[in-house]
């Protein structure tokens, strides 16, 4: 019997991990705030069941009222919790684990604390809300494949998100693949969201480049890194002077 109410749709940034999730999966939203994911992805019926854990109970209790209003308190289990301590993943069958709005260094702590993630059945969806080239250098050192990378747009802010797999490999990125992300920079303007996070990232790398200059500090490596993000533009057919910015 359907529910009578219907979750509104998710903001971008929530839909663009949502749609990272695998058919049929069973998945763990960690920091789940709201709840908002879980309860969407059962109520369109792409997944068969979820935990969802948050480090407060502000907000985990929250996510247990709306799992009640919108008849899924049987399909979620709740977690009051740090990370992925103390969820028996095991135990529930969790295939696909999500992690969203955290920094890209406290999402790679949470992982490293975590042996169960590496699996190779087990997939990583991840929306780091900064330093996103320090949770990519982490997946790459430490064994991780990413399989997709998408983008979004919400609230005048560009969000990356991520999925990966462990397949004990390590792997090689160069400074402007960590930022932007491999795939990102393969699919190029065929995104329309790629010419803003470019944009954002050289001007950001020039404005770190003169500060360097200005104080004397060794600006070879961010000179490099400047130069990548240049030729990506040239690359891609990015014209500065005629991209209007969105942010």
């Amino acid at each position: 019997m359907t529910h009578p109410f219907k979750l509104p749709p998710l903001d971008e940034r929530l839909s663009a991990a949502a749609s990272l999730v695998r058919n049929g999966a069973v998945i763990a939203d960690i920091g789940t705030d709201h709840g908002y994911i879980p309860i969407s992805l059962l109520q369109e019926g792409k997944i068969r069941a979820a935990a969802a854990s948050d480090i407060r109970s502000g907000p985990l209790n929250r996510a247990i009222a709306n799992a009640e209003k919108y008849g899924m308190t049987e399909k979620i289990r709740f977690f009051l919790t740090d990370g992925l301590q103390n969820i028996p993943l095991s135990d529930l069958g969790v295939t696909d684990i999500i992690i969203c709005g955290m920094g890209g260094e406290l999402i790679s702590e949470i992982l490293s604390a975590c042996p169960y993630v590496q699996n190779e059945n087990i997939r990583l969806i991840l929306q780091p809300m900064s330093a996103v080239e320090a949770l990519r250098g982490y997946l790459a050192d430490n064994g991780f494949s990413i399989t997709e990378e998408r983008l979004a747009h919400s609230n005048h802010k560009l969000y990356q998100c991520i999925a990966a797999q462990y397949d004990g490999t390590t792997h090689a990125y160069t400074p402007a693949q960590l930022l932007l992300g491999k795939r990102i920079i393969e699919r190029g303007t065929a995104d329309p969201l790629f010419a803003p996070l470019l944009e954002k990232y050289i001007g950001k790398t020039q404005r770190e480049y003169a500060g360097k200059l200005r104080g004397g500090a060794n600006a070879e490596q961010t000179q490099m890194l400047l130069h990548e993000l240049l030729q990506i533009a040239k690359e891609k057919g990015f014209d500065r002077d005629e991209h209007t910015k969105i942010l």
